[in-house]
């Protein structure tokens, strides 16, 4: 007696039934379908073991068989086609490690409207190879889905069996292979049908040749036995050609041998007879040089005597003078000195006086801050009153001890100038004005970090909400840099010229009640930090009073500048709220809460591009405490600059999608793009009734800009315009000033 089949679950057996009675009730009864309800009563029974397992997964393939549209006669292939998938899929059965897995996937399979039809998956065009050529059955199912949108399902799968089973042995990788036939779907879906045949065997050709495999007919290889058999007549040839050429280098060599011979015994030749010739002169020119020395020698030692007297008495009497003159000198300057003396003496004694008697310089004195320039005015008197004024002179060297008398009457009194050197006094520095004090505001309510950042915010968001009420324009990444800022960190907003980056830092100041100064590009330490000045004076920097008082320094073109002095801004973006800093004037100063920073650029900060050629290189240490912020053109901005203009709108935006697609083409930035400075620019002659149509497109869009590019342009645009537009106007009176400047050959 066989052994029966046992249940596992009571739900297994009641869907197994529900099963059976759904193929009862089909219409068009057949042997087929009876042997198929046959079949599954004896399982339902326990009589015999399904052929798939577990049981469920078995019921779950006679679910997706009878929810399938299918003639009662096919009802056995179906079934031998699920059978096929499942021993493909599920490999050893229960047994195999991943069945969980594959199980998923197979009930994934037969789910798929029209996997289980006559000869299999996808409608009639079913191969099996096909299918078992994937490692992952996953990827034959995201092909399958991929050819089920196509409107020649049948066609594509016979072409894609043959095209992979051909390729296959030359793709190892699994998603490499399904992604090389993904692209097979789109060259056929792309083609006629009848064609089919012709790419799927060139396509197959393509791969063997990038494998090393060539298809080479007899014709062909007839013709390559031929030209080898005319390389190897050639190369023989070429080997006697060169053999004749190595016996004449030969003879050659020797010839050359016996020139070099004959060339080096007439050298020698010539060379003795030269050295001769020399020998002769050498000793012909030492005779005549001998002769003359000795005349020469004769006539210095009679005029010897009488030129030595000549010159001495000549010295004696120079020397004469200049000591008369020094001892004038010594003489006027003793007697000068001695009066400076007095007159010191005085200046300290009334200074003291007025020091020591005058309640209200005491005050002063005690109540202000040390001054360096008075401390040392002060010490330099204090020398001058306690040392005698003859003992920081230095006697003149060689003067007679009588000079320190009167001068002498017969020589007239020279004027005074101070003395210079060590030991004496320089003039006094000038006075300081004193600066101009501001009051320290408090710490701002949208900059406060003891207030939570969700109000605050709120509060920013809804005054924004109030200026767009009115009109007012915010660009898209308005949000995130006004955020960086109430976070107290330091964007540096990248983008091109005159996408709106100024206006918008103008606009956050305004939000968030800051003043906002634009400091520049940073040439030298001093645009951060100020000067001291020839007469001792400090001159504030813009940067100077933001940091003390409060605001936002807008570092403008900061990749512009000089990359050491920007440097500097180190010491500024640590952003602690203890943060000083000590500026050249000598003041330690606070830094203000309300104080921010914020740069700018048109490069991320590595250095030039095509369109921005003087940048410099960012040192990576300011770069490191900055969040870079991208900010391009805002189409919302420009649509609401040009609301009244709708047409200069749509012509700007098909013009600057161009010069998009010619920077992709060629690789580097397109220049000349419309920006958002232009948009203000338009708007304002059309406001004004100033510059004509001609003259906006000639000055805004055509002018300093290449006839080939331009015409690219135009082509382009021509393509996206609706010709009945008045953009489409537009653009015909582009095309005419584009013509005209293709006519030049030159820039416009």
């Amino acid at each position: 007696m066989a052994i029966k089949f046992e249940w596992g679950t009571t739900q297994d057996e009641k869907r197994l039934g529900n099963v059976i009675e759904l193929l009862q009730k089909i219409n068009g009864k057949s042997k087929a379908l009876d042997r198929t309800i046959a079949e599954l009563r004896k399982v339902l029974e326990g009589d015999k073991e399904p052929e798939i397992k577990p049981i469920s997964l078995y019921i779950d393939t006679w679910e997706a068989i009878g929810n399938t549209n299918i003639t009662a006669s096919r009802y056995d292939i179906v079934w031998e086609n699920a059978k096929k998938l499942y021993d493909d899929v599920c490999l050893g059965g229960l047994t195999t490690d991943d069945f969980e897995a594959r199980a998923a996937l197979y009930k994934e399979i037969i789910r798929e409207e029209g996997a289980l039809l006559t000869n299999g998956y996808v409608g009639d065009s079913y191969d099996y190879n096909l299918f078992a050529s994937f490692a992952d059955k996953t990827n034959y199912l995201i092909l399958i889905r991929a050819v089920k949108k196509t409107q020649v399902a049948d066609k594509m799968m016979d072409a894609l069996a043959a095209y992979g089973l051909g390729v296959r042995q030359y793709i190892i990788d699994d998603y490499g292979y399904l992604t090389n036939l993904l692209g097979m779907v789109k060259k056929l879906t792309a083609a006629n049908i009848d064609n089919y045949q012709d790419i799927v065997k060139a396509e197959i050709s393509l791969v063997e040749r990038s494998n090393g495999v060539y298809d080479i007919s007899p014709e062909r290889l007839s013709l390559v036995e031929k030209n080898v058999s005319t390389a190897q007549a050639v190369v023989s040839s070429g080997k006697e050609l060169l053999e004749s050429i190595e016996i004449k280098c030969k003879s050659l060599e020797t010839l050359a041998d016996e020139f070099n011979e004959k060339v080096n015994e007439i050298s020698k030749s010539a060379t003795d007879t030269l050295e001769a010739k020399a020998k002769n002169a050498k000793g012909e020119v030492e005779l005549a040089l001998k002769q003359y020395i000795e005349g020469q020698k004769k006539a210095i030692s009679m005029d010897k005597d009488q030129f030595l007297k000549e010159v001495f008495a000549d010295a004696e009497a120079e020397l004469d003078k200049y000591k008369a003159l020094a001892r004038a000198i010594t003489a006027n300057t003793s007697a000068e000195i001695a009066m400076l003396g007095k007159d010191a003496d005085a200046v300290v004694d009334r200074v003291s006086r007025t020091l020591n008697n005058d309640d209200k310089v005491k005050e002063f004195l005690a109540k202000a801050k040390v001054d360096d320039a008075i401390l040392d005015k002060i010490e330099k008197l204090s020398v001058l009153n306690s040392a005698s004024i003859e003992r920081m002179v230095k006697q003149p060297e060689g003067a007679p001890a009588d000079a320190e008398g009167a001068p002498d009457g017969n020589v007239a009194p020279i004027a005074y100038e101070p003395p210079k050197g060590p030991g004496f006094l320089p003039p006094p520095p000038r006075h300081r004005g004193p600066r101009h004090e501001e009051p320290i505001l408090p710490v701002n309510p949208l900059l406060d970090p003891n207030i939570p950042f969700a109000e605050r915010y709120k509060t920013v968001m809804a005054e924004k909400e109030r200026r767009i009420a009115k009109g007012e324009i915010f660009h898209e990444m308005f949000d995130d840099v006004v955020i960086a800022v109430m976070e107290n960190v330091n964007p540096y907003l990248i983008g091109p010229s005159g996408c709106g980056k100024t206006y918008m830092v103008s606009q956050v100041g305004e939000l968030l009640g800051l003043n906002c100064d634009d400091i520049g590009y940073i040439n030298e330490e001093y645009d951060i930090l100020g000067y001291v000045t020839a007469t001792g004076e400090y001159s504030e920097s813009n940067f100077y009073r933001l940091y003390k008082y409060g605001g936002i320094a807008f570092c403008d073109e900061l990749d512009n500048g000089n990359s050491k002095a920007t440097v500097k801004l180190n010491s500024f973006l640590s952003n602690k709220i203890d943060s000083n800093y000590s500026f050249p004037g000598g003041e330690r100063v606070q830094r203000h809460p309300n104080f921010r920073v914020i740069a700018a650029g048109n490069t991320d900060g590595s250095g030039a591009d095509v369109n921005y050629s003087t940048r410099e290189k960012i040192e990576e240490s300011v770069q490191q405490r900055m969040i870079p912020i991208y900010v391009d053109y805002d189409n919302r901005v420009e649509a609401a600059i040009l609301a009244d203009y709708p047409e200069w709108f749509k012509f700007a935006c098909a013009f600057r999608r161009a010069t998009d697609k010619w920077s992709k083409v060629c690789g580097i930035p397109a220049s000349g793009i419309f920006t958002t400075r232009d948009a203000y620019r338009i708007k304002t002659y059309l406001d004004n009734d100033s510059f004509s149509t001609d003259k906006i497109m000639t000055y805004e869009f055509i002018q300093t800009k290449d006839p080939e590019y331009l015409a690219f342009l135009a082509e382009n645009m021509e393509k996206e315009l609706d010709p009945k537009s008045k953009a489409a106007t537009l653009l015909s009176i582009f095309k005419v000033q584009v013509n005209e400047a293709a006519s030049k050959g030159r820039k416009y």
